[in-house]
């Protein structure tokens, strides 16, 4: 009992040590929290960490999920001489993570009202319907636009909900900055895999619209970042220290510049990839604490 138990925690550390959407997904959540304790002076420690340990489980199944689909539907098979099988177990560990998170979901509901439980199934049908049927949001063509909405809106609200048992417009509003980011990881990742996304039939946008436009794209929605952020702060919606993240402009420009130069050759575009998630995860850090700072 005790090995497998064992090999089990193994397999979950395995499964999300290297995911960034797991990480990527608990900044905008504390961010959440960070607007209603700026804004009502409100903050519940318990709330806020039983509503963690949610988000994780459900950012769990998140993988599981999408690694189990990967495999079934032939993406991850693309390329590889002898890939390692992917089994049910991981199905089954994503079935799992989401029970749990629902758990949580329903106890949280019993606490703050019936608008956790509107999140957590809009999070669950996100969640299991990106890659897994009938909805396969990512080969359909909107894979991006779900990760943008599911890590963006959904998750500042849903925890600034659960801190002041309220919506509002400012946390709607702020969400949009975590939103674009996770939108500009989603498409520059998928520029590496523009073949076996293709192959297997996967919508994405890089699919539809080729490498070179999907670039073009992530330096757009770039553009739209930091015009979004500055107008944010100019009209008084984000502290003034939320202007510090400007200074990451020319990094973010460094990356436009690699992606541009790697197009014929896509898999070395791993310095644009870490560079985005690199100025998400310091501007993430300078919003969150922008707002809990004294005013």
């Amino acid at each position: 009992m005790a090995k497998h138990f064992r090999n089990a925690l193994r397999d979950l550390f395995r499964l999300i040590r290297y995911r960034f959407l797991l990480f990527a997904g608990l900044l905008p959540y504390c961010l959440g929290a960070a607007i209603a304790y700026r804004s009502v002076s409100t903050f519940d420690l318990r709330l806020f960490l039983t509503g963690l340990i949610g988000i994780v489980f459900t950012l769990v199944g998140v993988e599981a999920f999408n690694e189990y689909f990967d495999w079934v539907l032939g993406t991850d098979r693309v390329f590889q001489q002898d890939p390692k099988p992917v089994t049910k177990k991981k199905l089954h560990i994503g079935i799992a993570a989401f029970a749990v998170a629902l758990l949580f979901a329903v106890y949280l509901t019993s606490r703050v009202g019936a608008g956790i439980f509107i999140f957590a199934a809009a999070g669950f049908v996100a969640a299991a319907g990106y890659l897994g049927p009938p909805l396969r949001f990512a080969y359909r063509g909107f894979g991006e636009v779900v990760i943008a909405l599911s890590y963006g809106p959904a998750m500042v609200l849903g925890s600034y909900y659960l801190q002041t048992g309220q919506a509002a417009l400012l946390p709607a509003v702020v969400s949009a900055i975590p939103a674009i980011f996770l939108f500009l990881i989603a498409i520059i990742n998928e520029v590496p895999d523009f073949l076996q996304d293709n192959l297997v039939g996967k919508r994405n946008i890089c699919v539809r619209n080729g490498r070179e436009r999907t670039v073009a794209i992530y330096g757009l929605m770039s553009v739209v970042l930091y015009i979004t952020l500055a107008l944010m702060a100019s009209a008084g919606l984000l502290p003034g220290a939320c202007l510090l993240i400007l200074l990451t402009l020319p990094l973010m420009r460094r990356n436009y510049s690699i992606a541009r130069a790697k197009l014929d050759a896509p898999q070395e575009l791993s310095g644009a990839i870490r560079g985005t998630l690199i100025i998400y995860v310091v501007s993430m850090c300078v919003l969150i604490g922008s707002f809990i700072a004294p005013s």
